[in-house]
């Protein structure tokens, strides 16, 4: 596992906090966000905006640049595009709530959802980092990655029992997709497929709903979700 180098975990946190705030971020409240001295964010901030990634408006308030509109475009509106078609297609038959998930290292966040077609769904938060346990996505990524790195993270920072960890994670290679039974939200359940591009697990597509709609099905529509992304000549993570 890659160690995290300060500087580039900073830039990043600065671009994150921007992108998540729909009116701008001020200077102090990307430092407060940070925990971190405003003449220490103030460089990276400037710098940013000469690279064309934060552009400076009216009120100090700093949102993305040309620059970084630019650069994400390309790659994460390509995977989107991709899995589209899929997600929308398993919106209309499963009728729950499908979601995109892709992996940042230790973590992941969800970059695209097609919401549940039901009066009462799942909706998950959008474009935030989360951890990797319990989520269904998560464990798909944990079961390929095969790491004592993150498995030694995940058991100290999640202070999950050991066995229970290795057994969860030995269902999922055996079974082929990530479950979480209500271990996030205590009434929702989902289950996660990973997705193949290139040789490399790119990105999961998860289907979440109430434990009373989910749980008496979940096979089934683990082998619709299956069939549809195959249908649409993409691959399912296959863990043999």
């Amino acid at each position: 596992m890659v160690e995290k180098h300060r500087t580039v975990s900073r830039v990043v946190g600065i671009l994150e906090y921007v992108v998540h705030s729909p009116d701008g971020a001020t200077l102090a409240e990307i430092a407060n966000h940070l925990d971190a001295p405003k003449s220490s964010v103030y460089g990276f901030v400037r710098g940013l905006e000469a690279e064309g990634y934060l552009k400076e408006r009216d009120a100090g308030r700093f949102v993305f640049g040309l620059g970084a509109h630019t650069l994400l475009a390309s790659q994460a509106t390509s995977l989107v595009e991709l899995a589209a078609p899929v997600m929308n297609t398993l919106g209309q038959q499963l009728g729950e709530t499908v979601t995109l998930a892709v992996f940042l290292d230790h973590e992941l966040t969800y970059v695209h959802s097609i919401p549940s077609t039901q009066r009462i769904g799942y909706n998950p938060e959008m474009h935030t980092r989360r951890p990797l346990w319990p989520t269904s996505a998560g464990k798909i990524l944990l079961a390929a990655a095969d790491s004592s790195d993150l498995r030694s993270r995940i058991l100290e920072s999640e202070d999950i029992d050991e066995q229970l960890y290795d057994s969860e994670i030995e269902s999922v290679r055996q079974k082929g997709y990530g479950l979480n039974i209500g271990e996030t939200v205590a009434d929702v359940s989902a289950f996660a497929v990973g997705l193949k591009i290139a040789s490399t697990l790119a990105a999961a597509i998860t289907v979440g709903g109430p434990n009373v709609r989910m749980r008496p099905h979940i096979e089934q529509m683990v082998a619709t979700t299956r069939s549809v992304i195959r249908d649409n000549d993409l691959d399912v993570w296959d863990f043999s």
